[in-house]
């Protein structure tokens, strides 16, 4: 996979702007209106803060995380658009910026897949003794 900066700046960005916005929500005199927001935006800067590590790393389980980011980001931007305040707005489009930079990674992953060079398959090695090779 080609690591591409612009992608993990999204993912840190959005789990940034996540956690500043449940703090804020968690300040509201009506709370009880903003545990869901509260909640998601937690949830979404986890996920965003993982796939941004195993993304950095290179890591093969990247992608498998990818996937799910997309799912919990859409629920994040969905549950934002219910308010009107101008944080919920930033995150809802952070949430989708972040949304298209994880299906990047998705494309990437794939690309990656059919760039590999086909391997020998090991059937053509079993008649091969390796001992005699080795001791010889």
């Amino acid at each position: 996979m080609i690591w591409k900066k612009e992608i993990y700046e999204t993912l840190t960005s959005c789990a940034t702007l996540c956690d500043e916005c449940a703090t804020e929500c968690s300040r509201s005199t009506d709370i009880e209106n903003w545990y869901r927001c509260i909640f998601l935006n937690l949830d979404c800067a986890d996920i965003c803060r993982q796939v941004a590590m195993l993304y950095v790393r290179g890591s093969e389980n990247t992608r498998l995380l990818a996937k799910t980011c997309i799912e919990i980001c859409e629920k994040c931007a969905e549950e934002m658009c219910k308010f009107d305040a101008e944080r919920c707005q930033q995150v809802h489009a952070m949430c989708q910026q972040t949304i298209r930079s994880c299906v990047s990674i998705l494309d990437m992953a794939q690309d990656s897949e059919l760039a590999k060079p086909s391997t020998t398959p090991t059937s053509l090695f079993y008649g091969i003794d390796l001992r005699e090779t080795l001791y010889n």
